[in-house]
């Protein structure tokens, strides 16, 4: 899953920069691109961390990893 989201977020970038250099980084679509690639860093992101928040949590509730012990 992570690589399909991967290559939408290499997409996204190469767009922003094309977009970026065509109408200006201030332009309504080069913001908007933009804030579309952020939000797809942002949820690659916490997919990355999910496996660790998890483990956290179990020790914080006193069982092993994902509820192994």
């Amino acid at each position: 899953m992570n690589q399909n989201l991967e290559a939408k977020i290499e997409s996204t970038r190469k767009e922003l920069i094309i977009v970026a250099g065509q109408k200006g980084i201030s332009s309504t679509e080069t913001l908007k691109i933009s804030q579309l690639l952020d939000s797809l860093i942002n949820e690659y992101n916490s997919r990355e961390r999910m496996p660790e928040y998890m483990e956290w949590l179990d020790e914080k509730r006193g069982r092993g990893f994902y509820g192994n012990n």
